[in-house]
C-alpha cells in the first residue's frame, strides 16, 4: 500500500512537472512573439518619424526657395 501510494505520488508529481514545462514551454513561446512585435511596432515609429522629418525638410527646403525668390530688400528684412 505504501508502494502505490509512492507510485501515485510519483505520477502525480510527474504529471505537475510535465504541466510546469509545458506551461514554460508556452510563455518562452508568448515572450518571443512579443519581442517580435515590439520591434515590429519600434520599426513602424521609426518608418514614421523618418516620414515627419522627411516632409519638414521637404517644407522648409520650400520656404527657403521661396525666401530667395523674394527681391533682396525683402528678404533682409525677413532675415
Amino acid at each position: 500500500m505504501a508502494e502505490t501510494e509512492k507510485s501515485a505520488g510519483s505520477d502525480n508529481t510527474e504529471d505537475i512537472l510535465a504541466k510546469i514545462e509545458n506551461k514554460s514551454l508556452k510563455i518562452e513561446s508568448l515572450i518571443k512573439q512579443l519581442k517580435f512585435l515590439i520591434l515590429i511596432q519600434v520599426s513602424h515609429l521609426k518608418y514614421a518619424n523618418w516620414i515627419g522629418v522627411r516632409k519638414a525638410l521637404m517644407a522648409i527646403k520650400d520656404v527657403e526657395g521661396i525666401l530667395r525668390s523674394l527681391d533682396p530688400q525683402y528678404y533682409d528684412i525677413l532675415m
